[in-house]
């Protein structure tokens, strides 16, 4: 076991838990100081979900990586770079796609 892992694994899962409840966007500084019609122009509870997915899959792979070995050895550096490969592009679609924005009404 490598208790490291498992601790970040932990960590990963209980801040995705927390951002799938929604009040975790409250505690974000750049949310808190943005004007409410901006606020309107965002969908941000499918916006969390769609955070909440990213960290919880970190989270699982980095409990897996604590817990068995052989994943550790042969699997988690390749998880961990299609992760980031995906995250990248999960960032890319959300500026570019219109699935979290709204009319502002």
């Amino acid at each position: 076991m490598n208790g490291a892992c498992l601790f970040l694994g932990i960590l990963f899962l209980a801040a995705g838990i927390y951002f799938y409840s929604g009040k975790a966007v409250n505690h974000i500084t750049a949310w808190k100081t943005m004007p409410e019609e901006e606020k309107r122009k965002i969908h941000i509870r499918p916006l969390c979900r769609n955070v909440v997915m990213m960290i919880a899959t970190s989270g699982i792979i980095f409990l897996l990586s604590g817990a068995w070995y052989a994943f550790r050895k042969s699997g988690f550096l390749w998880c961990m770079v299609g992760w980031m490969v995906l995250s990248g592009a999960d960032v890319y679609w959300i500026g570019k796609s219109g699935r979290y924005q709204s009319s502002g009404k």
